[in-house]
């Protein structure tokens, strides 16, 4: 005879206590393999019942494995650091950020996204080491999906490429899975890892006829060579503009306010304090973004790198 159906959802009750995740579904599934061949009645409902929760189970792992792999803005920009597995993606955030993150000479060091800030004219850029990806990473392996998602969010992208003929190999099949997943408007460039190494500079020469126009540069994290060039390439691909303020009757500032590439005045004034948005009158502008010196301009005026700004606050 079968155990009544009453008690057997007081025994699922019981033994899905304190359980998550997959070990929840797992559990569920057993059970649902000790139910008798009724698919009607009571253990039809009771059927239906263990299902619905290994259907909620199932969602909240989803979530969470999402949340998990999302990673708020933060900064002026936030840049992607894409590559394959051990190809020194965490050594390169460690050096620039000053993170403290768990680095080592295999695979798959880095389980989930990690985000340090790097300062660049004094302004914060947020980057952010994913998870090394694997071909056929656009299917879901090795959790692609989840990282290419990270990739689509960021507001620039920084292929990294270790200079071994594998690593190279390995940066090929990431470039094909990444590229096509990416918005065209999205820059993007690359940055050669373990230029220590021997056989680097036959690597790197190999790499640079592949580029298609791309940026590129190389270091080593080991020696500190190429990093400042690394910096430098990380402000290029975002597109930053410097933006220097000149209060009336006062020099120009030397210290530049750091804008997004579509920084606008609007922004300028919100970065130096926002009460201002509702007292200000116009911007006396000179600079690329300006038809002459000291053009008057609005709120929605486009600023450019190195523009001078001239506030008129009410």
């Amino acid at each position: 005879m079968p155990i009544p159906h009453q008690e057997m959802r007081r025994i699922i009750k019981r033994r899905i206590i304190g359980l998550e995740g997959a070990e929840r579904v797992r559990v569920l599934k057993a059970c649902l393999a000790e139910f008798p061949g009724y698919y009607q009645g009571p253990y039809g409902e009771l059927r239906k019942w263990v299902q619905s929760l290994i259907d909620q189970a199932q969602t909240r792992q989803a979530v969470r494995h999402q949340e998990a792999y999302f990673i708020p803005k933060e900064g002026v920009a936030q840049v992607v650091l894409v590559g394959p597995p051990n190809a020194g993606k965490s050594s390169l955030l460690r050096a620039l950020t000053g993170r403290a993150v768990a680095v080592g000479d295999y695979p798959f060091t880095t389980l989930r996204p990690l985000a340090g800030m790097v300062k660049l004219e004094g302004a914060p850029v947020q980057l952010v080491d994913l998870p090394g990806l694997l071909e056929g990473a656009v299917d879901g392996r090795g959790g692609g999906k989840a990282v290419i998602g990270c990739v689509r969010m960021a507001d620039a992208v920084l292929l990294i490429a270790p200079l071994t003929p594998q690593g190279l190999h390995d940066y090929d099949a990431v470039k094909r899975e990444v590229l096509p997943q990416l918005d065209p408007a999205v820059p993007t460039a690359v940055v050669a890892t373990k230029g220590d190494l021997e056989g680097a500079v036959d690597c790197w020469l190999s790499l640079s006829r592949s580029l298609e126009g791309r940026r590129a540069v190389r270091c080593s994290v080991q020696s500190q060579d190429g990093l400042d060039e690394v910096r430098h390439l990380i402000w290029e691909v975002c597109g930053l503009k410097r933006v220097y303020c000149k209060p009336r009757g006062k020099s120009v500032s030397t210290d530049p306010v750091v804008l997004p590439p579509s920084g606008t005045v609007s922004d300028l004034v919100s970065s130096l304090n926002r009460a201002w948005l509702e007292h200000f009158q116009q911007a006396r502008v000179t600079g690329n973004s300006a038809r002459f010196a000291g053009q008057a301009v609005g709120l929605d005026h486009p600023l450019a790198d190195g523009d001078i700004v001239e506030l008129v606050i009410r």
